[in-house]
């Protein structure tokens, strides 16, 4: 073999090296940039709690809230958001969806509270609860929660719900 063909095989190798690793680069880079497109949306805090303070801060925070609550509030702070987003939040009462709020974000980051209560303001039924968190699309948190009756008997309050 020549010189000259020896020295354009080795040229070739290492352009088809270097090509090799700018492919991968880009590679990548790509499913990095698709990740910030696709929104990369975090909860940073998820709070099941009775009421806020006047600062927005949870207060009577617990997964077991005792019959009689007339409101339940789910309360987040998030970040890595962009403009325009949408958030939904379904609420369940013995898995059957009774409640869904929807809201664009504006800030790429802060906190949101939003409030599970009945249109009449009488207290929620006693019985297993759950709030789904979704933004643009995919599910981000799923919250269990129960409203715990005073007695011992556990009745299904979920007729109260849907009439």
């Amino acid at each position: 073999m020549s010189r000259s063909s020896a020295r354009n095989q080795s040229g070739a190798l290492v352009l088809l090296g270097v090509s090799i690793v700018l492919l991968m680069f880009f590679i990548s880079w790509s499913f990095r940039a698709d990740n910030v497109i696709a929104g990369s949306f975090r909860l940073e805090d998820i709070q099941i709690c009775e009421e806020l303070d006047e600062d927005m801060k949870p207060l009577h925070i617990g997964r077991d809230v005792q019959e009689g609550a007339k409101q339940v509030c789910l309360w987040f702070s998030y970040s890595r958001a962009r403009e325009g987003d949408s958030l939904e939040i379904n609420w369940s009462f013995e898995n059957q969806t009774i409640q869904r709020d929807v809201f664009r974000i504006v800030n790429p980051r802060g906190a949101r509270a939003f409030y599970l209560l009945k249109e009449d303001g009488s207290s929620l039924p006693a019985g297993s609860y759950s709030v789904r968190l979704r933004c643009n699309g995919r599910e981000k948190a799923e919250e269990l929660f129960s409203i715990i009756p005073s007695s011992g008997d556990v009745e299904s309050g979920q007729e109260e719900f849907l009439d």
